[in-house]
């Protein structure tokens, strides 16, 4: 093989570091060093439908050249090893981002959601959130079953502790009550 066949080889696939990146189009770019000062600009980062990301600058892609042309070239999606979820059991998936935040499907049936600050749920307009202080439903809520609660329950500023009624006993058994 000549040299100038095994240059063009060479350079259909080269890996780079990213130095910019830009997301607000229907395709993400990036800027990429792939050699000592060798910079590549607005190259088009595939990625697979449904899901999204953006990897901070330093990350690692490959670039290809299509057809073998070297401008015309397109980025394989961004890895980040230094921020890679590790661990995982044959099988599992895990979708995680560099504030902690993670959706890992675990081996065993299990999924597991990590929040850092608050998980938001929004069914048909209806939210549901859960932070570290406590839970928030905007909607009406139905329970089959029991409820216990080691705390008080209030319904608007009525406490289930402190909430008396005329002409009863507090210390009087319900049991002999009618029905």
């Amino acid at each position: 093989m000549d040299h100038e066949t095994a240059a063009a080889l060479r350079g259909q696939a080269v890996r780079g570091v990213v130095t910019a990146i830009r997301d607000g189009g229907p395709a993400q770019t990036v800027d990429v060093e792939t050699h000592e000062g060798v910079m590549r600009s607005g190259i088009e980062v595939l990625q697979q439908y449904g899901v999204t990301s953006r990897a901070p600058d330093g990350a690692i892609v490959v670039l290809l050249a299509l057809g073998g042309d070297q401008g015309d070239q397109v980025a394989l999606p961004v890895a980040c090893p230094s921020g890679r979820m590790a661990g995982l059991a044959p099988g599992e998936v895990a979708l995680h981002d560099d504030a902690g935040n993670r959706v890992h499907l675990k081996a065993g049936g299990v999924l597991e959601i990590r929040c850092a600050t608050s998980l938001l749920a929004v069914v048909g307009g209806t939210e549901f959130e859960v932070t570290a202080g406590g839970v928030r439903i905007k909607g009406d809520v139905e329970v089959e079953g029991r409820i216990h609660a080691t705390g008080d329950i209030v319904a608007g500023s009525i406490s289930l502790q402190t909430h008396r009624h005329g002409g009863v006993d507090p210390g009087a058994a319900l049991t002999d009550q009618p029905t």
